[in-house]
Protein backbone atom coordinates (compact mmCIF):
# COMPACT_ATOMS: atom_id res chain seq x y z
CA UNK A 1 0.00 0.00 0.00
CA UNK A 2 0.85 3.76 -0.27
CA UNK A 3 0.71 5.86 2.76
CA UNK A 4 0.64 9.65 2.75
CA UNK A 5 1.06 12.06 5.39
CA UNK A 6 0.98 15.55 4.64
CA UNK A 7 2.85 18.38 7.25
CA UNK A 8 4.03 21.69 6.70
CA UNK A 9 3.70 21.30 2.80
CA UNK A 10 5.75 18.11 2.82
CA UNK A 11 3.90 15.39 1.34
CA UNK A 12 5.29 11.97 2.24
CA UNK A 13 4.52 8.78 0.15
CA UNK A 14 5.73 5.86 1.68
CA UNK A 15 5.89 2.68 -0.32
CA UNK A 16 4.78 0.35 2.68
CA UNK A 17 4.26 -3.50 1.17
CA UNK A 18 6.99 -4.98 3.48
CA UNK A 19 5.32 -8.65 2.83
CA UNK A 20 5.74 -8.66 -1.10
CA UNK A 21 9.52 -6.30 -0.76
CA UNK A 22 7.42 -2.79 -1.39
CA UNK A 23 6.68 -4.16 -4.90
CA UNK A 24 4.40 -2.14 -6.66
CA UNK A 25 1.23 -3.56 -7.68
CA UNK A 26 -1.60 -1.86 -10.10
CA UNK A 27 -3.48 -0.96 -7.08
CA UNK A 28 -0.41 1.20 -6.00
CA UNK A 29 0.04 2.96 -9.27
CA UNK A 30 -2.91 4.37 -9.08
CA UNK A 31 -2.61 5.20 -5.59
CA UNK A 32 0.87 6.85 -6.22
CA UNK A 33 -0.83 8.71 -9.17
CA UNK A 34 -3.75 10.64 -7.55
CA UNK A 35 -1.05 11.74 -4.32
CA UNK A 36 1.41 12.66 -7.02
CA UNK A 37 -1.52 15.45 -9.38
CA UNK A 38 -2.17 16.56 -5.31
CA UNK A 39 0.83 18.67 -5.67
CA UNK A 40 -1.09 20.58 -8.80
CA UNK A 41 -3.53 21.72 -6.41
CA UNK A 42 -3.17 21.24 -2.97
CA UNK A 43 -1.20 23.38 -0.83
CA UNK A 44 2.05 21.29 -1.45
CA UNK A 45 5.52 22.63 -2.00
CA UNK A 46 7.72 19.29 -1.77
CA UNK A 47 6.96 15.75 -1.87
CA UNK A 48 9.24 13.13 -0.56
CA UNK A 49 9.11 9.30 -1.80
CA UNK A 50 10.43 6.79 0.59
CA UNK A 51 9.92 2.83 1.02
CA UNK A 52 11.22 1.10 4.37
CA UNK A 53 14.65 0.77 6.30
CA UNK A 54 15.08 -2.93 4.45
CA UNK A 55 14.11 -2.31 1.04
CA UNK A 56 12.92 0.67 -0.88
CA UNK A 57 11.39 -1.19 -3.69
CA UNK A 58 11.55 -4.78 -5.52
CA UNK A 59 10.08 -3.89 -8.90
CA UNK A 60 6.41 -4.49 -10.39
CA UNK A 61 4.40 -7.32 -8.61
CA UNK A 62 4.99 -10.52 -10.23
CA UNK A 63 1.23 -11.60 -9.88
CA UNK A 64 0.18 -8.50 -11.94
CA UNK A 65 2.85 -8.84 -14.50
CA UNK A 66 1.83 -12.34 -15.44
CA UNK A 67 -1.93 -11.19 -15.59
CA UNK A 68 -0.35 -8.41 -17.43
CA UNK A 69 0.84 -11.42 -19.83
CA UNK A 70 -2.27 -13.00 -20.19
CA UNK A 71 -4.75 -10.06 -20.38
CA UNK A 72 -7.23 -9.31 -23.12
CA UNK A 73 -6.48 -6.21 -25.58
CA UNK A 74 -9.01 -4.49 -23.81
CA UNK A 75 -7.77 -4.98 -20.30
CA UNK A 76 -4.11 -4.03 -21.31
CA UNK A 77 -5.10 -0.81 -22.50
CA UNK A 78 -6.56 -0.52 -19.58
CA UNK A 79 -3.61 -1.72 -17.21
CA UNK A 80 -1.18 0.89 -19.42
CA UNK A 81 -3.26 3.85 -18.96
CA UNK A 82 -2.97 3.30 -15.33
CA UNK A 83 0.50 2.53 -15.33
CA UNK A 84 1.38 5.65 -17.33
CA UNK A 85 -0.77 8.23 -15.23
CA UNK A 86 1.86 7.40 -12.44
CA UNK A 87 4.74 8.07 -14.97
CA UNK A 88 2.97 10.86 -16.44
CA UNK A 89 2.23 12.19 -12.83
CA UNK A 90 6.23 12.26 -11.90
CA UNK A 91 7.21 13.80 -14.94
CA UNK A 92 4.66 16.65 -14.58
CA UNK A 93 4.94 17.17 -10.94
CA UNK A 94 5.43 20.82 -10.54
CA UNK A 95 7.04 20.61 -7.13
CA UNK A 96 10.38 19.20 -6.50
CA UNK A 97 10.19 15.57 -5.08
CA UNK A 98 13.28 13.74 -2.84
CA UNK A 99 13.64 10.21 -2.56
CA UNK A 100 14.89 9.00 0.67
CA UNK A 101 15.87 5.16 -0.76
CA UNK A 102 17.19 2.47 1.78
CA UNK A 103 17.97 -1.49 0.95
CA UNK A 104 17.52 -2.67 -2.77
CA UNK A 105 15.82 -0.43 -5.71
CA UNK A 106 14.70 -2.55 -8.25
CA UNK A 107 13.12 -2.15 -11.81
CA UNK A 108 10.54 0.47 -11.28
CA UNK A 109 12.24 0.93 -7.92
CA UNK A 110 15.22 2.66 -9.17
CA UNK A 111 13.65 4.17 -13.13
CA UNK A 112 11.22 5.99 -10.82
CA UNK A 113 14.25 7.78 -9.10
CA UNK A 114 15.54 9.40 -12.34
CA UNK A 115 12.73 11.43 -12.43
CA UNK A 116 13.32 12.81 -8.99
CA UNK A 117 15.07 16.02 -7.72
CA UNK A 118 17.04 15.08 -4.89
CA UNK A 119 18.04 11.37 -3.77
CA UNK A 120 19.62 10.42 -0.68
CA UNK A 121 20.47 6.58 0.25
CA UNK A 122 21.76 4.31 2.55
CA UNK A 123 25.18 2.36 2.75
CA UNK A 124 23.33 -0.83 1.79
CA UNK A 125 21.33 0.42 -1.35
CA UNK A 126 21.86 -1.16 -4.54
CA UNK A 127 20.43 -0.65 -8.05
CA UNK A 128 19.12 -3.14 -10.20
CA UNK A 129 17.46 -3.14 -13.71
CA UNK A 130 16.55 -7.24 -14.19
CA UNK A 131 14.69 -6.23 -17.84
CA UNK A 132 16.72 -8.10 -20.09
CA UNK A 133 16.67 -11.35 -17.71
CA UNK A 134 12.57 -11.27 -17.28
CA UNK A 135 12.30 -10.82 -21.24
CA UNK A 136 11.51 -7.73 -21.34
CA UNK A 137 12.78 -4.48 -22.18
CA UNK A 138 13.38 -0.49 -20.33
CA UNK A 139 11.19 1.10 -18.97
CA UNK A 140 10.21 4.84 -18.01
CA UNK A 141 12.52 6.60 -20.25
CA UNK A 142 15.36 4.98 -19.20
CA UNK A 143 16.93 3.78 -22.34
CA UNK A 144 17.06 7.59 -22.93
CA UNK A 145 17.51 9.19 -19.63
CA UNK A 146 20.52 6.51 -18.05
CA UNK A 147 22.62 6.74 -20.58
CA UNK A 148 22.52 10.71 -19.86
CA UNK A 149 22.94 10.10 -16.11
CA UNK A 150 25.50 7.45 -15.61
CA UNK A 151 26.98 7.78 -19.18
CA UNK A 152 26.37 5.08 -22.04
CA UNK A 153 28.84 2.13 -20.38
CA UNK A 154 27.15 2.16 -17.13
CA UNK A 155 23.57 2.36 -18.66
CA UNK A 156 24.36 -0.76 -20.95
CA UNK A 157 26.22 -2.79 -18.53
CA UNK A 158 22.52 -2.24 -16.36
CA UNK A 159 20.22 -2.41 -18.71
CA UNK A 160 21.81 -5.44 -21.04
CA UNK A 161 23.29 -7.38 -18.28
CA UNK A 162 21.37 -6.90 -15.55
CA UNK A 163 24.62 -5.35 -13.69
CA UNK A 164 24.13 -3.83 -10.14
CA UNK A 165 25.20 -0.53 -9.30
CA UNK A 166 26.35 0.05 -5.86
CA UNK A 167 25.61 3.01 -3.87
CA UNK A 168 29.25 4.23 -4.41
CA UNK A 169 28.92 3.95 -7.72
CA UNK A 170 25.56 5.71 -7.84
CA UNK A 171 27.19 9.01 -5.68
CA UNK A 172 30.46 8.90 -8.07
CA UNK A 173 28.14 9.28 -11.40
CA UNK A 174 26.05 11.79 -9.69
CA UNK A 175 22.39 9.10 -9.79
CA UNK A 176 22.70 10.46 -5.52
CA UNK A 177 23.10 13.38 -3.74
CA UNK A 178 24.24 11.53 -0.90
CA UNK A 179 25.51 8.33 0.98
CA UNK A 180 24.06 8.58 5.03
CA UNK A 181 22.31 5.74 7.60
CA UNK A 182 19.65 8.78 8.12
CA UNK A 183 17.90 9.30 4.64
CA UNK A 184 14.61 10.05 5.40
CA UNK A 185 15.99 13.05 8.03
CA UNK A 186 18.25 14.26 5.05
CA UNK A 187 15.16 14.66 2.85
CA UNK A 188 13.27 16.10 5.73
CA UNK A 189 16.39 18.67 6.15
CA UNK A 190 16.03 19.38 2.08
CA UNK A 191 12.49 19.49 1.55
CA UNK A 192 12.53 23.11 4.67
CA UNK A 193 15.71 24.12 2.77
CA UNK A 194 13.26 24.04 -0.33
CA UNK A 195 10.03 25.17 0.87
CA UNK A 196 11.72 28.37 2.37
CA UNK A 197 12.64 29.26 -1.18
CA UNK A 198 10.02 31.75 -3.03
CA UNK A 199 7.71 28.68 -4.49
CA UNK A 200 6.95 30.31 -7.72
CA UNK A 201 10.10 30.91 -8.60
CA UNK A 202 11.14 27.23 -7.57
CA UNK A 203 8.47 25.73 -9.77
CA UNK A 204 9.72 27.78 -12.71
CA UNK A 205 13.30 26.58 -12.32
CA UNK A 206 11.99 23.30 -11.88
CA UNK A 207 10.05 22.94 -15.26
CA UNK A 208 12.54 25.38 -17.19
CA UNK A 209 15.22 22.14 -16.20
CA UNK A 210 12.87 19.15 -17.94
CA UNK A 211 10.66 21.46 -20.68
CA UNK A 212 13.08 21.24 -23.24
CA UNK A 213 13.31 17.59 -23.06
CA UNK A 214 10.24 16.37 -21.98
CA UNK A 215 8.94 15.25 -25.67
CA UNK A 216 11.38 13.34 -26.24
CA UNK A 217 10.81 11.57 -23.24
CA UNK A 218 6.85 11.01 -23.45
CA UNK A 219 8.44 10.00 -27.14
CA UNK A 220 10.48 7.60 -25.29
CA UNK A 221 8.47 6.29 -22.86
CA UNK A 222 5.61 5.46 -25.81
CA UNK A 223 8.02 3.39 -27.83
CA UNK A 224 9.16 1.89 -24.51
CA UNK A 225 5.45 0.54 -22.73
CA UNK A 226 5.09 -0.49 -26.77
CA UNK A 227 7.49 -2.92 -26.74
CA UNK A 228 6.49 -4.61 -23.55
CA UNK A 229 3.13 -4.96 -23.31
CA UNK A 230 3.76 -7.02 -26.59
CA UNK A 231 7.10 -8.67 -24.96
CA UNK A 232 5.20 -9.81 -21.77
CA UNK A 233 3.29 -11.40 -24.06
CA UNK A 234 6.11 -13.64 -25.76
CA UNK A 235 7.38 -17.09 -24.29
CA UNK A 236 10.26 -15.63 -23.40
CA UNK A 237 8.95 -13.15 -21.02
CA UNK A 238 5.86 -15.22 -19.56
CA UNK A 239 8.66 -18.61 -19.14
CA UNK A 240 10.63 -16.20 -17.40
CA UNK A 241 8.15 -14.63 -14.75
CA UNK A 242 7.02 -18.11 -14.02
CA UNK A 243 10.59 -19.09 -12.99
CA UNK A 244 11.00 -15.95 -10.96
CA UNK A 245 7.34 -16.60 -9.15
CA UNK A 246 8.75 -20.34 -8.32
CA UNK A 247 11.78 -19.09 -6.88
CA UNK A 248 9.84 -16.47 -5.06
CA UNK A 249 7.44 -19.14 -3.63
CA UNK A 250 10.94 -21.30 -2.36
CA UNK A 251 12.33 -18.32 -0.34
Amino acid sequence: MITSFLSNHILTLSIDRPSAKNALSLAMYQDLAQQLERAKNDDISVVIITGNANIFCSGNDIEDFIQLAQADSTQTQKNRAIIERFMFAMIDCPVPIIAAVSGAAIGIGMTLLQHCDFIFATPNTIFTLPFVKLGLCPEFGSSLLLPQLLGERKAKAMLLLGEEMTVEEALSLGFINQITIQPEQHAVHCANALIALPKEALQHTKKLLSDHSRQQLIDCIDKENDLIFKLIKRSEATSALSRFKEKKSQT
